[in-house]
């Protein structure tokens, strides 16, 4: 009964936090889902796990709850299924086995979560990817893309100047419309192209005029996860190689000042609308993490424009290589953009009043596989008289998951993480430092064993962009101290030879009245 009511009480902090919950017995007949997971699919209860989601007898390939009857500790998957309302969506499980006293394994617990933004986000990242690289590969000229069934579905302005057609009436209709008679069959072999092959043909092409000319096509597959085409995209080529690559040049430029304009725009609304006070007061940072990329595209440009206007003969290497250069800085651009603007995005708390023990330990047994990993020696005290406290889950849980991924970071193998929460009050420093509201505050330290931060960076550790590795973006503690400070909470830095301490305060009274006023931060 007591495992009933906790399994129950779990379900319900999940259905808070909006994520699935379900259990398992070893026939994979479902004997518990939390209502969220209902919400979403309907109730699974007594279905077996692949007959509610799958719509088959037959176990999913690689089936986490399967992996964890055969011996598996934990396992996830992701794949795609249907919600009750018919719409996809793609999920991401995690399996546990559930363990009677004497061990045994008795079942399992699954802990479902909806990935489908991020997954349609991958799926646009790489969408983007392919048409850069596949128009990297080919000189540009024409540039077009087909359906699967070989309609075009873009052509850019050249194909007025070779085929005489003006561009919305070409959209839509088929690219063999354009071929003479005798090569009309050699084209539809291009529907037949498999992953990785590259078609490639001079053909002859008739204009609006009736008048024979002779391009050659190279275009490539695109392939959906399923492995099954979903359109083609490729280049033609008239023998005006040196004006088209002139064209191409004068659009990438067009394009590459639409992208400064958005900068400009996007810098001077954050600036202006004073949302985010740490951007403005780093704008040197800012800038050079823009302006860099910049540069380069710029300089790579200037030679491309150089070689145009030299009369020399081209050489199509080098120029892929410069163009290469300057699509992959324009793709750094654009993640320093999706950075900026996610760190810049404001959304309004969602507040609870829910015990953050509860999430810190949900965010811990996420963390306990990279924490094995490397072998670090986890000590956690939670206060008892810890109750509930007014929170946005989701974010503290970012919170807790932010300082807790930084800690194994800064660790050194075998190193020892202190995770101690109780209820405080800040120091004096911290009361001189802003205007608390509340008489007493959730207090949670987190220490790591890792080097000292020298005292110089540890006037830089919450600044945007700065960061010490290698692959960071410089904005996991900003938006950290973000959080806390939207809950009205200080949190502050120390670090010696023993190792670094982040501590949190957050209020244990909702005195959320004034949301505009911003938390603070100091640095001890």
């Amino acid at each position: 009964m007591e495992t009933k009511s906790l399994r129950e009480r779990f379900g319900k902090l999940l259905d808070s936090a909006g994520q699935m919950f379900w259990e398992l017995d070893t026939e994979f007949h479902v004997v518990y889902a939390n209502d969220y997971l209902k919400d979403v699919f309907g109730d699974p209860v007594g279905n077996t796990c692949h007959r509610f989601m799958a719509n088959s007898d037959e176990i999913c390939p690689e089936c986490p709850v399967k992996i964890v009857f055969e011996g598996g500790e934990r396992a996830i998957s992701e794949r795609m299924r249907i919600d009750k309302s018919g719409e996809p969506i793609w999920l991401q499980h995690t399996a546990t086995p559930i363990r009677n006293s004497a061990g045994k394994v008795i079942g399992a617990s699954e802990l479902t979560i909806d990935i489908t933004h991020r997954k349609n986000t991958e799926s646009w990242l790489r969408d983007s990817e392919r048409l850069y690289r596949n128009l990297v590969e080919q000189v540009p000229d024409v540039i077009f893309s087909l359906d699967r069934n070989g309609y075009f579905n873009f052509v850019n302005t050249q194909v007025e100047k070779l085929l005489g057609y003006p561009v919305q009436q070409i959209l839509e209709t088929p690219l063999k419309n354009y071929i003479a008679p005798e090569d009309k069959e050699l084209v539809d072999t291009i529907l037949e192209l498999a992953e990785d092959d590259i078609w490639d043909e001079d053909v002859a092409v008739m204009d609006s005029q009736g008048t024979r000319k002779f391009a050659r096509i190279r275009c490539k597959a695109s392939f959906g996860e399923d492995h099954v085409p979903i359109g083609y995209e490729g280049v033609m080529r008239d023998r005006t190689v040196r004006r088209k690559l002139e064209e191409d040049l004068k659009a990438s430029k067009v394009a590459l000042v639409e992208k400064i304009k958005i900068i400009d725009e996007l810098y001077e609304h954050i600036v202006q609308s004073g949302k985010c006070k740490a951007i403005e007061e780093h704008t040197a940072e800012v800038a050079h993490e823009l302006r860099q990329p910049l540069a380069i595209v710029g300089g790579f440009a200037r030679r491309m424009a150089r070689h145009f206007d030299s009369g020399e003969a081209l050489d199509i290497e080098r120029q892929k290589q410069y163009a290469s250069i300057i699509v992959m800085e324009i793709q750094r651009l654009e993640k320093i953009l999706d950075r900026l603007i996610e760190f810049t995005k404001r959304d309004r708390l969602k507040l609870q009043t829910m015990n953050p023990h509860d999430l810190i330990e949900y965010i811990l047994g996420i963390m306990e596989s990279r924490i094995k990993d490397k072998q670090l020696f986890l000590n956690v005290q939670m206060g008892p008289e810890i109750g509930e406290i007014p929170l946005d889950p989701g974010r503290f849980q970012q919170l807790v998951l932010n300082l807790v991924s930084n800690a194994i970071e800064a660790s050194p193998v075998g190193g020892v993480i202190e995770l101690h929460t109780g209820v405080s009050i800040p120091s004096e420093k911290a009361l001189k430092a802003g205007s608390l509201e509340s008489a007493g505050f959730f207090e949670m330290k987190i220490r790591n064993s890792g080097p000292v931060i020298p005292p110089e960076a540890m006037q830089k550790v919450f600044n945007p962009f700065y960061t010490t590795k290698q692959h960071g973006t410089g904005l996991g503690l900003t938006v950290s101290k973000k959080i806390v400070e939207d809950h009205l909470g200080s949190i502050s830095v120390k670090s010696d030879k023993t190792g670094t301490i982040f501590t949190i305060w957050l209020p244990l009274i909702d005195s959320y009245e004034e949301r505009g006023r911003m938390g603070f931060c100091y640095l001890g």
